[in-house]
């Protein structure tokens, strides 16, 4: 018996990313879970949720939409806007578990 190559193809296509994130951040905020690392680094950084959300309504994303398959599939990108007279990042993955769902990896 040989083994099968599975490919596993993104949930959704690159170029809808950035609205999806801004949807769910817009519409759907029980479908944005933050990480434990990120939950540290708010408190670290004293960064809130609200300002979390206003980077990924209206920030300008900082990064390219890569695909990235490290312990869930899923598309990442950076966000950032100064929010409250402070620069602040938002590195996410956009993720298909029971909905689609916004993960929020680190802020900075």
């Amino acid at each position: 018996m040989t083994e099968k190559n599975i490919v596993v193809l993104p949930f959704i296509s690159a170029d809808k990313v950035e609205d999806e994130i801004r949807r769910i951040a817009k519409e759907s905020t029980i479908n944005i879970v933050k990480l434990d690392h990120a939950i540290d680094r708010m408190a670290e950084r004293e960064i809130t949720d609200r300002q979390i959300l206003n980077v990924l309504r209206l920030g300008e994303r900082a990064s390219e939409i890569k695909w990235n398959t490290d312990k869930e599939r899923g598309w990442k990108c950076k966000f950032r806007r100064i929010v409250a007279g402070t620069n602040v990042t938002v590195a996410t993955k956009l993720v298909k578990r029971h909905e689609t769902t916004c993960l929020i990896i680190t802020v900075f």
